[in-house]
């Protein structure tokens, strides 16, 4: 049982009270950013632009081809990581989006096959394709290694006198 103290005849204001107020106010409009004065005599930059920043020309030769590589292998890494998650949890193989993900990945992780003595490690009907898992971290170095080799083409040439 609960005893109410609302109706207590005892008013010594201890109850809490709550209000709500909202007040709104006009945000400041943020003023464009103006550069310090240089004092007399202090070493400018001729080359730059007048906002301070040096203007690239937009992306390098090869950061479209970087684009592309790096969406077909996100896509190869889902894929065999559904893989192994599809053989984790002991999929139906007759379903046609099963079939497909093991059908399409399978090119990709046969290269890795063989390089343990075992290539899966099975649990009743649950298995963990270890064969898979070195494949996906051999495709992670090789999306690396060729993200490094493109990164070369897109380095600024200086001479060096």
């Amino acid at each position: 049982m609960t005893y109410d103290r609302r109706n207590d005849p005892v008013d010594d204001d201890t109850r809490p009270v709550e209000r709500q107020t909202y007040v709104e106010r006009e945000r400041p409009i943020a003023e464009p950013y103006a550069a310090p004065a240089q004092p007399a005599g202090s070493q400018v930059n001729v080359n730059a632009g007048g906002d301070g920043y040096a203007d690239t020309g937009g992306p390098g030769p090869l950061y479209y081809a970087r684009r592309v590589i790096s969406l077909l292998f996100g896509v190869l890494a889902v894929l065999i990581g559904l893989r192994i998650l599809l053989l984790l949890l002991v999929a139906d193989q007759g379903n046609s989006i099963v079939d497909f993900v093991l059908s399409v990945t399978e090119p990709f992780v046969a290269p890795f096959r063989g390089i343990f003595a075992f290539d899966e490690v099975r649990a009743g009907e649950a298995a963990l394709d270890v064969a898979a898992l070195v494949a996906l971290i051999g495709w992670l170095l090789i999306y690396l290694l060729l993200m490094a080799i493109l990164r070369l083409g897109d380095r600024d040439r200086v001479s060096v006198a």
